[in-house]
């Protein structure tokens, strides 16, 4: 983990979750938990067109961010991400500077990027907008061993607004898969971490316990993204039944087995 560092007293860092269930019921219940923002999994999750908009929806009518993690870098579905009201994208698996350059054009409207115009669709008003779209995020994830060589050139892209460090993907680069403490990885994170300090951009990082939160924000990391949805529930019930494992009815009582 970093070590700690100067930080701005009063303000709190930005809170989050990856989202690879599809439910405005469950992403109602994530805003109204105090989630800053969501994450809907087009790469691991199964989200397509028709389950994204009612989640974004969702976001919406509870002031949290609807962000959309794209499958890769094309252009179409970037596109249809972006047209349904997006707040963000993120972008997974990108290696070369070209690539994060390639993804952040497809974020903005030409002269200044690629993104094909529309304005019958849902991010512009459907022809009507009643005020100016904001500019939607650019969150690419630093994930890859040659993206991370290539840091201080990333971090100066002015386009980007948030770095995510995908630190499970580069501890299985490093041949360290899932040891989050092996120092190798750790030495890494902290470097990526710095070079963003230096830069002046937003670092993200996984933070599964309140703990590793603190740590992680004392060390310059303003958002934390807290596990994935499928993970947090299923931990969630699990807690609850071991909790009780040990309690047992009084003799005489019977019910039958499930």
């Amino acid at each position: 983990m970093p070590s700690p560092a100067p930080s701005n007293p009063g303000i709190p860092p930005l809170h989050g979750i990856w989202r690879i269930v599809p439910s405005p019921a469950l992403t109602e219940i994530f805003a109204q938990g105090g989630m800053n923002f969501q994450i809907l999994d087009r790469e691991h999750g199964p989200y397509d067109y028709s389950t994204l908009l009612p989640d974004i929806l969702a976001c919406e009518r509870h002031g949290c961010a609807p962000f959309v993690r794209v499958s890769g870098t094309d252009k179409i579905e970037v596109q249809r991400c972006l047209d349904l009201g997006a707040r963000g994208l993120v972008f997974p698996q990108l290696v070369s500077l070209e690539d994060f350059e390639r993804a952040a054009a497809m974020m903005d409207y030409a002269p200044a990027g690629t993104r094909g115009y529309n304005p019958f669709v849902r991010a512009l008003g459907y022809g009507l907008p009643a005020a100016p779209a904001s500019r939607p995020w650019f969150v690419p994830i630093l994930e890859t061993l040659q993206a991370a060589e290539q840091i201080d050139a990333i971090v100066r892209m002015p386009r980007i607004d948030l770095i995510y460090i995908g630190s499970y993907d580069l501890s299985a680069q490093l041949g360290c898969a899932g040891r989050m403490d092996a120092p190798e990885l750790k030495a890494l994170v902290e470097r990526i971490i710095e070079a963003c300090r230096r830069a002046g951009k937003p670092v993200g990082l996984m933070a599964l316990t309140a703990e590793a939160g603190r740590i992680l924000a004392g060390g310059g990391v303003q958002v934390l993204v807290h596990g994935v949805d499928s993970h947090r529930l299923k931990q969630s019930a699990a807690g609850m039944v071991a909790a009780l494992k040990d309690v047992r009815l009084p003799p005489g009582s019977s019910i039958a087995a499930l």
